[in-house]
């Protein structure tokens, strides 16, 4: 594993995932990696892999600059899926998609928010803005979002100059110095500490670019072409554990996986949570490369749209639970 991974690591933010996610599997108590399962499942996961990725009705799709502004704020906000079951619908939609969809509404009415209106945000303004009441089960989540919003108009501001299409000339439309960019905002920068090694994730700052990306391909958007796409890794959520579990790639002890079925929060940054996410980005880059060996070759980003895909189908349809984190990581 180390030789194959010694070709592809430079000394760029993005370099730093694989190799220490691969860490943490050595280091792990409480999730496992079947990789007698990961042939089967490869071979089952290839009729699932997209022939093109696609935005839907929940995004907004506008210029150039309201398209880069719509997901930098879009995935500023894409994470509290351990507050979901406290959020109220929006247009029916739950979750992630009422968030993206109150999202899209306000860009429709408003057009792009100015880094200004960003700094200013509160923790009631942007519950207004998605339909929201700033309740106690949602105060600290609310509060999370203004904080992001604010540190977001500052970047803008400070960084890109007080327009969001500059995040992709600052960066010369490259996928590893895009994420660098971004992760200059602390609340972007998704790492996490065990056994006294930092390990990376980077999961928000990687989905930015792959959103803008498929914009720009599916949209007609050609000024928002990012090269280098093939250096992403999956977006490590509680999504991609769920399903990799479910498959029978991924294996839990059983203090773990009663703590999950109860409901627990894990904690953002426990050993626990770490080990599940880094299991699935190992996971994912075996199945990679199982697919590749197989004649199948495909990138990390379209592994995770297949998983998340399937995960969101199944997804409360059995007993299986995701697993639950309040953090402003995912």
């Amino acid at each position: 594993l180390a030789r194959r991974m010694m070709g592809e690591a430079s000394q760029d933010l993005l370099s730093r995932v694989l190799p220490s996610c691969f860490k943490v599997t050595d280091l792990s108590k409480d999730v496992q990696i079947e990789k007698t399962r990961l042939p089967a499942f490869a071979a089952s996961l290839a009729s699932a892999l997209p022939k093109g990725m696609h935005h839907t009705a929940h995004h907004f799709i506008g210029s150039t600059e309201e398209t880069v502004a719509y997901f930098v704020v879009l995935d500023t906000l894409n994470f509290g899926s351990g507050f979901f079951e406290h959020l109220a619908p929006y247009k029916a939609e739950p979750g992630y998609y009422a968030v993206a969809s109150a999202l899209r509404d306000w860009f429709a009415r408003d057009g792009a928010p100015s880094p200004g209106t960003l700094k200013a945000m509160t923790p009631n303004r942007i519950a207004e803005l998605l339909a929201q009441q700033n309740t106690p089960e949602l105060s600290q989540l609310m509060t999370w979002f203004s904080n992001a919003l604010r540190e977001l108009g500052q970047f803008t501001d400070e960084i890109l100059g007080g327009k969001f299409e500059h995040l992709l000339t600052l960066s010369k439309h490259k996928a590893p110095e895009m994420v660098a960019l971004l992760c200059r905002m602390p609340m972007f920068r998704d790492e996490a500490m065990i056994g006294g090694r930092e390990i990376y994730f980077l999961k928000r700052a990687q989905i930015c670019v792959q959103d803008i990306s498929i914009a720009a391909a599916e949209d007609g958007l050609g000024a928002l072409q990012i090269d280098e796409l093939n250096r992403l890794t999956v977006f490590a959520d509680n999504m991609l554990p769920f399903i990799l579990e479910a498959e029978g790639v991924l294996t839990y002890s059983d203090s773990l996986s009663q703590r999950i079925q109860r409901g627990e929060d894990l904690g953002m940054g426990s050993q626990a949570e770490i080990e599940l996410r880094a299991n699935s980005i190992v996971a994912c880059e075996l199945l990679r490369w199982d697919l590749a060996d197989k004649g199948v070759i495909t990138t990390a980003r379209e592994i995770d749209f297949a998983l998340w895909n399937i995960g969101d189908r199944q997804a409360g349809a059995g007993a299986k639970r995701l697993h639950v984190c309040r953090s402003y990581f995912y």
